[in-house]
């Protein structure tokens, strides 16, 4: 059953992009940190309403159906609790790149187990492959706190959350996200 919600625009000028690099005491809190953003309703401002949050996906552009801006909005977070929609204005909005995401080992199956790789605390460096991207990206894959942590180069587009994901070490598949 679908209920209405709220839609809330976080501005990209946000402080919640701003991160402080000296505030870092572990490789965990870096990770940590670059990975996640909870966004409240404080975060920005009511700018619609949407007909039920099921019918939305991290980096979808298309049926947020609120109108008057420059450019289009995208879909940056969601809150199931409280059933809001967070968006963002342009395709280069903050909200919108990550450098860091972040994963219950429980999400993957796995052809190897990962724990017979030395120094996952440290990372170990993977390829990562998804099938809207037609190029392998490399990545480091960390393992602490049992959390996994995937770290990129260069920002990567949260719409990455929403494809199968398929991780390789020395050209051999060691694990597999489904969507």
């Amino acid at each position: 059953m679908t209920h209405k919600g709220q839609i809330v625009e976080i501005p990209a000028t946000s402080p919640l992009y701003r991160r402080n690099k000296d505030s870092w005491n572990s490789k965990y809190e870096e990770l940590l940190s670059k990975s996640t953003i909870r966004y409240s309703l404080f975060d920005g401002f009511l700018v619609g309403e949407h007909l039920g949050i099921e019918n939305f996906k991290l980096g979808q552009r298309k049926g947020i159906n609120v109108g008057g801006k420059k450019s289009p909005l995208y879909v940056i977070g969601i809150d199931d609790e409280e059933n809001r929609l967070f968006v963002g204005e342009g395709e280069l909005h903050p909200g919108l790149w990550f450098s860091v995401f972040c994963f219950n080992p429980n999400e993957f199956v796995w052809t190897e187990s990962f724990e017979t790789h030395q120094n996952l605390e440290k990372g170990i460096s993977v390829e990562i492959a998804i099938t809207s991207e037609k190029n392998i990206i490399p990545a480091s894959f960390y393992l602490i706190n049992h959390i996994i942590f995937l770290e990129f180069e260069n920002p990567v587009n949260i719409s990455f959350l929403n494809e199968p994901i398929l991780i390789f070490k020395n050209n051999n598949i060691i694990a597999e996200k489904k969507k």
